[in-house]
């Protein structure tokens, strides 16, 4: 089977797992008897963890061989997620999304060094953009379906089902790669191993700039999903059913950019790349923010997604070359900020609603989404990327 078919497969798995509760909120606070503000840090239970798991799960990548830390975690986010749909109450599926993060945290960075490794520079951007597809697929069927399925079947049916495909995913990943990768040192796994390794990465000046966007822009853009069906709800356009086609919309962007990203990449370049994709992902931001019903705010939520994977994808080819003698490290670093962001959005996002509303912080994402990436391709400067 083809790498990239592997890694896309496993990208897959853990890309779906993390965005299936973000449309069942107020179904999550209704049945569960806790406030939607309560529900909703489900996510950041699971975004958090995630996060915090990166600077381990980075330097056992290196030491201990990547491709037997993502089957591990294949296994383990399986187990998770079963867990989940079992929940008897609301502390119980606390810990079974934190579980579901620090197993989900060891896939997808993983596979992006494991590109980085086999893909010379050249190429790179556009076997990654191909793991993005496979993502943004996973966010779709996911957030579009896991609404629908809720309120047929009830939430823990969406776990439940989640669970089986993460299943799933790990026996074909057994089958597809039963060779353990060989770990590029004997050095045993240590903290002094990981700080070397870590040092070496946070001494290219570019981690000053990418690891800081990558936190913000997960904070901005992805703090806010939580919130979709409750804002819908409140509107008076919809509930947990649409919430899950709006923010599926988001990645039919996403899915869109992929398609698209080596024709942009010749006719903008890496710095116009970002420069339009903040531009976008800014209309895409006050669009949604003023938008007159739920098909309308679909809409410009494909817009939103476009515009951020411009800036994303650009971000994550960087990350991959921060240090190439400590790849799954670097990556796992990018991962770390990325989703700490994730995690800080909800709690930042609630409280700037109950201060200023529902729409003024939209607004503010969005101009605060524009200054990223043009500060982002003025400090970079993209320098011309050289073949491994």
């Amino acid at each position: 089977m083809p790498l990239l078919v592997v890694l896309s497969i496993a990208t897959f798995v853990s890309a779906f797992s993390i965005r299936i509760l973000d449309p069942l909120v107020p179904s999550l606070a209704r049945d569960l008897g806790v406030l939607v503000g309560t529900a909703a840090m489900l996510a950041p239970a699971y975004t958090f963890p995630y996060a915090l798991a990166q600077p381990l799960l980075g330097a056992a990548g290196d030491q201990l061989g990547k491709e037997r830390i993502i089957k591990v975690c294949l296994g383990l986010l399986a187990v998770s997620l079963l867990a989940a749909a079992l929940a008897p109450n609301y502390t119980a599926l606390l810990v079974a999304r934190c579980c579901a993060g620090l197993a989900g945290g060891g896939i997808i960075p993983i596979s992006f060094a494991i590109v980085g490794d086999r893909f010379a520079v050249g190429e790179r951007q556009v076997a990654l953009a191909r793991l993005v597809m496979a993502s943004q697929f996973a966010i779709l069927l996911s957030a579009g379906l896991s609404g629908m399925i809720a309120a047929s079947l009830g939430w823990r049916s969406v776990f439940a089902i989640a669970a089986a495909i993460a299943a799933t995913s790990f026996f074909l990943m057994l089958r597809a790669l039963p060779g353990e990768e060989r770990a590029p040192s004997a050095v045993p796994l240590s903290f002094g191993v990981m700080r070397n390794k870590y040092g070496d990465v946070l001494s290219n000046p570019l981690a000053l700039v990418v690891l800081p966007a990558a936190m913000l822009e997960g904070m901005v853009m992805f703090g806010l999903l939580p919130f979709v069906a409750h804002r819908l709800e409140v509107r008076g356009h919809g509930g947990i059913v649409e919430a899950g086609l709006v923010i599926a919309t988001m990645s039919i962007g996403g899915i869109m950019f992929t398609l698209f990203v080596g024709r942009l990449l010749k006719l903008l370049g890496r710095e116009g790349l970002i420069r339009a994709g903040g531009v976008i992902s800014c209309l895409g931001m006050i669009g949604i923010a003023f938008s007159p019903s739920w098909p309308v705010e679909a809409l410009f939520f494909a817009l939103l997604g476009f515009g951020f994977f411009m800036i994303h994808n650009s971000l994550q080819l960087q990350a991959t070359e921060l240090s190439p003698q400590a790849r799954a490290s670097s990556v796992a670093l990018f991962a770390f900020s990325f989703f700490l962001g994730q995690a800080a959005g909800p709690l930042l996002y609630h409280a700037a609603f109950e201060a200023l509303g529902m729409d003024v912080p939209i607004v503010l994402a969005g101009v605060l989404l524009l200054a990223l990436s043009l500060s982002v391709a003025f400090r970079l400067k993209l320098r011309p990327a050289t073949q491994d």
